[in-house]
């Protein structure tokens, strides 16, 4: 079974391998995915999740702003 702590790893991994190859799309991707996974944690009434996954969110968010003031 994938624990939390591994699906925050691969989103915080996969956050960085979008930035660095300039994929916009990808951490578009990734910001909707965190969100559906923040509703779960919600749900569950998990806020240090929901929290952390806000996080990561807001990140990718910037990372993807960042690209888009390059162009």
């Amino acid at each position: 079974m994938v624990t939390v702590e591994q699906i925050i790893a691969y989103c915080e991994r996969t956050l960085a391998a979008r930035f660095l190859a300039n994929d916009q799309e990808g951490l578009r991707r990734l910001q909707l995915a965190l969100g559906v996974l923040i509703e779960a944690a919600q749900e569950a009434g998990d806020q240090e999740t929901g929290m952390r996954l806000r996080v990561l969110a807001a990140h990718a968010a910037n990372r993807r702003e960042g690209l888009q003031d390059e162009d």
